[in-house]
């Protein structure tokens, strides 16, 4: 009897281990799934509605955990999320610093740690706050997200919204509240979908249920309207003719040396952009290079002047400029400083410079170290681990714009463009009659989704401030893109090739709700979510002197 006892303790013990790991093992599938599912639209942004029901897999993976089980859970995801949306960051290391396979993989598992604790800290948070307030309320996991997603420190800014620009319908309304607004709709979408397969439609409160299907609902119908509103005003409008250079040019860190046939005085994007002028181009832009000689040299400007002369056409083109700036340090002694920056040049058609743009929203540690980057030694450390690249690249003070072919030029400077507030903030006031100009060198990323993921994100610029916005990438696809939202025209990457576009162009049209109101719903998130958890934190203290 003993022994019976005993074997069927074991075997009860071996079934019990046995549903244990299957559980493990479901809820990991479940998270993987999910990170899977938010990639992919940023891989190709025909799987836009992927993003819509990504993050169910992952709130049933983690029901029923502690909220340490959940951040173990929610950084599964996110690791997965950023390992597939963001494989580029190896190749991107690969070309920067040469390293070999296996530790650039090192490397970037850094950055993909770091970014994925926004997953991790989401679903802690949503798990913390379902056990404290004991609701599943249908509010709760989009206003966390929303709000999540603002304040974390990103390296490279992520949006849910940032994969939908081909949804077309969808992204209308960031006009009104903005990328983050869209962000919420679809983690609303998310939480209905998860607490419908749940519990049923019986268990969810009905007037949760019924607001959230009215915000949903509105969105859309606006979003329909307006939509067909830009296309029949955009309909009516003139067209300007833009060219735009696509020099394909390999990356590098040391100065590159001139094509053959060409020099610093005559580059390819010269003889690329008479051709252009021949066909009629009102202006010709080119993309962000490495180097091109003009700030180093007075024989350089001297031949730019002359050619952009000779073509009769307004020029805007990028340079990295060194800057010596006297600081004074005491009364007697002067010390000198050696600045770089990246800087956007516009001509005027009679060769003539009409204005500069630097570079002001830097990437963190890539082109400087936050926080010390006024130390020498960090300035050394930066130097040492980039070979020299961006160890000096300063920040410019504010931001232009130029008056070239009868258009207002707003221009952005690479990853500038993600940046959605930085944006509005180039925008405010100077958006009648104006036009978005990013530019931008993805050739670091090689042949990869990356710059294919820069050009889609860039659009919801264009329709959060309804402007047209011109994106002109040094390996492409470079885009024209509509105030709708609409692509104009897209170009082949990861060749060299001079685009024409008849651009539609308003000299009275231009700004929204959102570009001059930009702090509106990240003001209302912020004090619901701060409201939320002083709330539930109250209740925690409360309960807990309850129970002394």
């Amino acid at each position: 009897m003993l022994n019976k006892i005993t074997r069927y303790k074991t075997e009860h013990q071996h079934q019990h281990d046995s549903e244990y790991a299957i559980g493990i093992l479901r809820r990991c599938t479940l998270a993987i799934l999910s990170g899977a599912l938010l990639a992919f639209p940023f891989l190709f942004d025909q799987l836009y509605l992927c993003s819509w029901i990504a993050f169910v897999p992952l709130m049933l993976a983690v029901q029923g955990l502690s909220v340490k089980s959940s951040y173990l859970v929610g950084m599964l995801a996110g690791l997965s999320f950023v390992i597939v949306g963001n494989y580029w960051v190896v190749t991107f290391i690969i070309e920067v610093k040469g390293y070999g396979l296996f530790i650039s993989i090192l490397l970037a598992l850094l950055y993909w740690l770091y970014t994925c604790q926004c997953i991790a800290l989401l679903m802690a948070g949503w798990t913390w706050l379902g056990k404290t307030l004991k609701s599943e309320n249908l509010f709760i996991f989009p206003l966390l997200l929303a709000t999540i997603f603002s304040i974390y420190p990103w390296l490279f800014p992520i949006s849910l919204g940032g994969s939908q620009s081909q949804f077309l319908l969808a992204i209308q309304g960031t006009d009104l509240f903005g990328v983050l607004a869209l962000d919420f709709i679809i983690a609303l979408v998310n939480s209905i979908i998860f607490l419908w397969y749940l519990n049923g439609s019986v268990y969810i409160k009905r007037h949760s249920l019924l607001l959230a299907s009215v915000i949903i609902m509105s969105w859309f119908i606006y979003g329909q309207y307006t939509l067909s509103f830009w296309d029949e005003e955009i309909s009516h409008w003139h067209t300007k003719k833009i060219g735009i250079i696509q020099s394909n040019d390999k990356p590098s860190i040391e100065i590159p040396k001139p094509k053959a046939g060409h020099g610093w005085s005559y580059p390819v994007e010269m003889k690329m952009s008479k051709r252009l002028a021949q066909a009629g181009s009102d202006l010709i832009i080119w993309p962000e290079s490495r180097y091109k000689g003009y700030f180093a040299s007075s024989f350089v400007r001297g031949a730019y002047r002359s050619q952009i002369k000779a073509l009769n056409t307004p020029l805007i083109f990028h340079d990295m400029e060194t800057a010596t700036n006297k600081d004074n340090e005491t009364n007697t002694n002067e010390k000198y400083k050696t600045k770089e920056f990246n800087t956007l040049l516009a001509m005027n058609s009679d060769g003539s410079q009409n204005g500069y743009y630097r570079k002001m929203q830097r990437i963190a540690f890539g082109e400087y170290l936050p926080i010390i980057e006024n130390s020498a030694m960090a300035r050394n450390f930066l130097n040492q681990v980039s070979d020299g690249f961006s160890a000096n690249l300063s920040a410019g003070t504010e931001h232009k714009q130029f008056s070239l072919a009868g258009m207002k030029i707003i221009p952005l400077i690479c990853y500038e463009v993600l940046f959605s507030h930085f944006v509005t903030d180039a925008v405010t006031d100077k958006a009648e009659g104006s036009v978005l100009l990013a530019i931008s060198n993805d050739a670091w990323f090689g042949q990869s989704r990356q710059p294919y993921q820069h050009g889609a994100i860039s659009v919801l610029r264009a329709v959060e401030n309804r402007l047209p916005l011109i994106h002109a990438i040094n390996n492409g696809p470079s885009l024209v893109v509509l105030p709708s939202g609409r692509n104009l025209a897209r170009s082949e990457a990861f060749v060299q090739s001079a685009l024409q576009v008849d651009m539609p162009y308003s000299d009275n049209s231009g700004g929204s709700f959102y570009s001059r109101n930009s702090w509106i719903f990240v003001s209302v998130i912020y004090c619901l979510a701060g409201f939320l958890f002083l709330f539930s934190l109250l209740k925690v203290i409360r309960q807990g002197r309850e129970s002394e």
